[in-house]
């Protein structure tokens, strides 16, 4: 019995540090999936501040040169999250694109609610780590 609970444990800790970011076991798909899947469950739970620390160096920087009224208008949206599937992951160099679907609610004040099904995201590798990066969209 406690070797079977042994082996469980091992299988089930393989299996999870093989989909986290920080693993080096972990494919690069899947270092993207887990960055897209924690960047929006932390702006679906701490808000939009701090989704951006996690995002690349051109949206952080973006981000700061905002006026402090978008500033403002940024953190009092509310986001409500819902990611389903990640698929086709295409990684050309240290440039990535996936495409996403789920249930994407976005709630900007006084606007009402926006809802999207899928969204297409781009990211980028800085010091060896996955970051979603809007930026890259507008090039």
């Amino acid at each position: 019995m406690v070797a079977a609970l042994v082996i469980v444990g091992a299988v089930t800790a393989a299996v999870y540090s093989t989909t986290r970011q920080g693993d080096p076991v972990a494919s690069d798909e899947q270092k993207v999936e887990s960055a897209i899947r924690d960047f929006y469950a932390t702006l679906d739970s701490e808000g939009f501040r701090a989704a951006v620390e996690q995002s690349c160096a051109l949206d952080r920087a973006e981000f700061a040169a905002m006026s402090t009224t978008d500033k403002e208008a940024f953190r009092s949206t509310s986001f409500d999250i819902d990611i389903d599937t990640v698929e086709d992951i295409t990684i050309t160099r240290d440039k990535a694109t996936a495409e996403i679907t789920g249930v994407f609610t976005v709630d900007f004040p006084g606007e009402g609610p926006e809802t999207d099904t899928t969204s297409t995201e781009h990211l980028v590798k800085e010091d060896g780590r996955w970051k979603i990066c809007y930026s890259e969209d507008k090039g």
